[in-house]
């Protein structure tokens, strides 16, 4: 299978930090790459690897964040004393990972301008209410761990969106 893409598409679909990452190594070259935008050829296992056989690209941010911390919750949540919860660190790591996929040296498109700017708002509203939270403490091999209710979580997610 042949597949052309420019970098921006990569960017457009959420998968450039997984695309910078794992496929070009360095901050300098991807930032080389983002900026010359040309089309070019991604192997087929590549696109795998980032993900982009299974994305559907779209503007609406605030909508592939959502599925992400989804996502998140739904293969890092464990069940401690009956009580589903998330590692603390583990979900403000996963929150940070999915906004390297928009970097400061992107320039943004005007139709995507908003659409960035309206998740950067919901963002910094979420990471306020994981603020807000509870955060209950596991001990785990002799380590403590803060831990969310995941529970808890997901209602900070709006799907009105």
């Amino acid at each position: 299978m042949k597949i052309l893409i420019k970098p921006e598409d990569i960017v457009r679909r959420c998968l450039w930090n997984s695309f910078a990452y794992y496929i070009v190594g360095t901050e300098k070259e991807s930032q080389k790459i983002l900026e010359e935008n040309k089309e070019f050829e991604i192997s087929e296992e590549d696109a795998l690897v980032i993900g982009l056989l299974k994305v559907i690209e779209t503007d609406n941010l605030i909508h592939k964040f959502n599925s992400h911390i989804k996502d998140v919750l739904t293969n890092k949540t464990k069940k401690v004393n009956n009580k589903l919860l998330v590692n603390k660190n583990v979900l403000e790591s996963s929150i940070d990972t999915f906004m390297a996929n928009f970097p400061d040296y992107w320039e943004i498109p005007l139709n995507y301008k908003k659409n960035l700017e309206d998740l950067l708002d919901y963002v910094e509203v979420y990471k306020e209410g994981l603020d807000k939270l509870e955060i209950h403490s596991h001990e785990d091999r002799n380590i403590k761990f803060e831990m969310y209710s995941s529970n808890s979580v997901k209602k900070l997610l709006k799907f009105n969106y």
